[in-house]
């Protein structure tokens, strides 16, 4: 039950479209989906806002101090810290900064989203070299009307220049996680959690293994357990074989 409140309070993602989380963890303090716009690092706590990153130092006494602002261009959505290192999803583009000086952190580089994909709310997860991305359009919510809801997948082998290598057309999709060689993506759009074989960044497989819920918003997998948080409940999953994912109890919100 301590566990299953860890879980709980790390994925905190009640509400709608891209109203986001305000108690994400993305170290040893906690869990977070990928839905998040708060994270911490080390002593110190990063919050975004829409043209900004803050950078809050942690002390003691509980009276974070803000130490730091980045500014970036309008529209920042999530957080998702890897390595040492920060990615940001925004309206219209991928950020990624460094933190080698986690009181300071620096852009290392934007990889701008023109055309079909501009506008898209944009959660992101790393594993490795890539870097997956799932781009929401709705009129009037996330930015502008569009053409094309998708998964995006980029090398970022080198931080300062990240390369599109992937386009995955998805109907709404939101939160995502990664289990081993799998990305798991919740769709809203159609009801179901997506689960992709990433064995070959460059070349990603569907699976027979996605399964039906409806309005998966975001997702928290630790271990051998996912919770996805659904428009009415928080489902809970056992995942110790991705080719039989089965449910393992459910919270009402």
């Amino acid at each position: 039950m301590r566990t299953l409140f860890f879980f709980l309070a790390g994925m905190a993602l009640a509400g709608s479209s891209c109203s986001y989380s305000e108690s994400a963890f993305a170290d040893q303090s906690g869990q977070s989906g990928s839905i998040t716009r708060f994270a911490v690092f080390k002593s110190y706590m990063y919050a975004l806002n829409q043209n900004e990153v803050q950078t809050y130092r942690l002390k003691d006494d509980g009276d974070p101090e803000l130490i730091h602002r980045l500014p970036t261009d309008y529209g920042l959505e999530t957080i998702f810290i890897y390595e040492n290192t920060i990615f940001l999803g925004s309206r219209t583009a991928m950020y990624i900064l460094d933190i080698g000086n986690p009181a300071a952190p620096a852009i290392l580089s934007k990889s701008d989203r023109q055309g079909a994909f501009f506008g898209g709310c944009d959660p992101v997860v790393v594993q490795g070299s890539y870097a997956y991305s799932t781009i929401k359009i709705i009129e009037n919510i996330c930015g502008r009307a569009s053409s094309q809801s998708a998964l995006l997948v980029y090398d970022v082998t080198d931080k300062t220049a990240p390369e599109r290598i992937g386009i995955y057309p998805l109907n709404l999709p939101n939160g995502l996680g990664i289990k081993d060689h799998y990305l798991l993506v919740c769709d809203e759009g159609s009801d179901r959690v997506e689960v992709f074989d990433i064995s070959d960044p460059k070349a990603l497989k569907p699976t027979p293994f996605s399964f039906s819920l409806e309005d998966p918003y975001d997702l928290i997998i630790r271990d051998e357990t996912m919770i996805v948080s659904a428009k009415t409940r928080f489902q809970l999953y056992d995942i110790r074989d991705i080719a039989a994912i089965r449910p393992a109890g459910s919270i009402a919100k």
